[in-house]
């Protein structure tokens, strides 16, 4: 029997089993209408584990995504680790064009003291803000531009053509056009170029406003990568599509909006969240205890 509360007054939810039950019995269409409903949900005291959760993750998605810096547990689920520091607000992969549905958390060891995860709502936000704000993100998208070492835009690149038939095996056998053809298949505003050391800069264009992919309504969020994190990698440049840098007293205003709609996830051993990576943002807290283990996974709908 499984029971659905929400996790604030006004985003995310919260399903309990009264019951022991299996993770994976949480159905896939279930899952989504609440999640195109709440825009997360945290799955609470159902009988799981790392694998469990692989399959969770599976069943309900098309396609595993990843992020090249992490190591894998198995095929799909690869443990976060970035540093103790707090992590601000980000969509996951949200300044790249690989950027999934579905982010996914699983809490295998819950922290004793803070080292909390934190997730906002963008529809929220974009209703508290500021008519001038919303006018100055909706008016042009923003850019994301960096460099990524050769290693791990391979990395990604491998893994994403993994299913293509006569597809490549190997690291040594990936191309830059490969990564070119996966960004023209993205769908995204975006463009690459090789550096001399085999890395590459590449450019990312979208909005900061967007619709969800996911709830199917017209509502409007804000939600994107401007204050995210760079621990693996080089800090991207962010600026407007322009190339003007977005003002410092705009990016104030905003993170006081987003903080006002920020709540922590409050683990527990067992818990899996999923968030709709195309409306709700997440971030973390300070580390303060660095025995907390959790699990990310990275998808597209089934």
């Amino acid at each position: 029997m499984l029971s659905v509360v929400p996790h604030t007054k006004r985003s995310g939810g919260i399903v309990t089993t009264s019951e022991p039950t299996e993770i994976t019995a949480v159905g896939c269409d279930f899952l989504l209408d609440l999640l195109a409903q709440h825009g997360y949900v945290l799955l609470r005291g159902f009988t799981t584990n790392i694998d469990g959760f692989s399959r969770l993750v599976r069943q309900t998605s098309g396609r595993i995504s990843l992020d090249p810096a992490r190591r894998f547990n198995g095929d799909t689920a690869q443990k976060v680790d970035a540093g103790t520091d707090p992590v601000g607000l980000h969509c996951e992969n949200g300044n790249s064009p690989f950027w999934p549905e579905l982010c996914w958390f699983y809490c295998e060891c819950e922290p004793r003291i803070g080292s909390q995860t934190t997730v906002c709502d963008g529809y929220l936000v974009y209703d508290d803000l500021r008519p001038e704000a919303r006018a100055a993100f909706a008016g042009q998208d923003i850019v994301y531009s960096r460099n990524v070492s050769e290693t791990m835009w391979k990395a990604y690149a491998l893994h994403a053509l993994a299913d293509q038939e006569d597809g490549p095996t190997q690291l040594e056998q990936i191309t830059v056009a490969h990564l070119q053809g996966l960004m023209a298949a993205s769908g995204e505003g975006s463009s690459v170029a090789l550096n001399e050391d085999n890395s590459i800069y590449y450019r990312f264009r979208t909005p900061a406003i967007r619709q969800s992919a996911i709830s199917g309504d017209t509502r409007l969020a804000f939600a994107n990568s401007i204050f995210g994190p760079s621990y693996n990698y080089e800090t991207p440049v962010i600026t407007f599509a322009d190339g003007t840098p977005i003002p410092t007293d705009l990016l104030a205003e905003v993170d006081a909006v987003c903080d006002r709609h920020t709540h922590e996830v409050g683990w527990h051993t067992g818990d899996v969240v999923l968030i709709d990576n195309t409306r709700a943002m997440h971030g973390r807290r300070h580390i303060e205890d660095t025995g907390r283990i959790i699990y990310n996974a990275l998808s597209y709908r089934a």
